[in-house]
């Protein structure tokens, strides 16, 4: 019996609460009766008008649900841990601008202010490297004499850009070339320009190389 005063006290005093018992011995009476007190000595539960009304199981059933009810109202009052708030995004940098350029290319057109070429044909060197010589050959109309063939002594090789033409080379038929026919002259081949258009510029790009 002294174990469960123990045990009830304690559950009341962790209400904040007193527990009071009957030790009357009277018929009729409350001997063994359990009530409830605060702190100032308010009645709370299980006091009537004849004396305490309680047993033990009531002050533990009144204490436990006072227990659940603030143990609710606690979860439900405390406050959660705060959350850290959102990093802001930190500024995009600025791309930096491009470097100016040091120097601006010389750009060329092969097929722009074309010469003439109306008597002669008009050559003009377009790079010079050593062992590599590349030149524009524009004609109109002009051949090679069938008694004087063109020789070198390095490999030629050549490729109509525009207009049209013919040419021969030594121990083989004439072709034809449109635009975009490229063909090699090995060193020491003798070869024949054997017509070139009359009506517009024939334009070759020939490239030298020596070795």
């Amino acid at each position: 019996m002294a174990e469960q005063d123990d045990e009830l006290r304690a559950m009341a005093a962790h209400r904040g609460l007193k527990l009071v018992k009957s030790r009357r011995r009277k018929p009729g009476g409350d001997f063994g009766r359990y009530g409830l007190k605060d702190a100032g000595g308010a009645e709370i539960f299980g006091v009537g008008a004849d004396g305490l009304t309680a047993d033990a199981e009531a002050i533990r059933g009144f204490l436990r649900g006072g227990m659940r009810s603030d143990w609710s109202i606690s979860v439900e009052t405390t406050p959660g841990p705060k959350r850290a708030p959102k990093p802001k995004p930190s500024p995009k940098s600025k791309p930096a601008p491009p470097p100016k350029p040091r120097f601006k290319p010389e750009v060329a057109n092969l097929l722009r202010d074309l010469p003439e070429a109306k008597d002669d044909e008009a050559f003009t060197d377009l790079l010079k490297r050593p062992g590599v010589r590349i030149e524009r050959i524009v004609s109109r109309g002009q051949a090679t004499p069938d008694e004087a063939p063109m020789v070198q002594d390095w490999d030629e090789w050549v490729v109509l850009l525009e207009g049209a033409a013919g040419i021969r080379i030594e121990d083989s038929a004439e072709v034809r070339l449109a635009p975009g026919d490229h063909l090699l002259i090995q060193a020491g081949q003798k070869h024949w320009v054997t017509w070139t258009a009359r009506d517009r510029p024939s334009v070759w790009l020939a490239v030298h190389l020596d070795g």
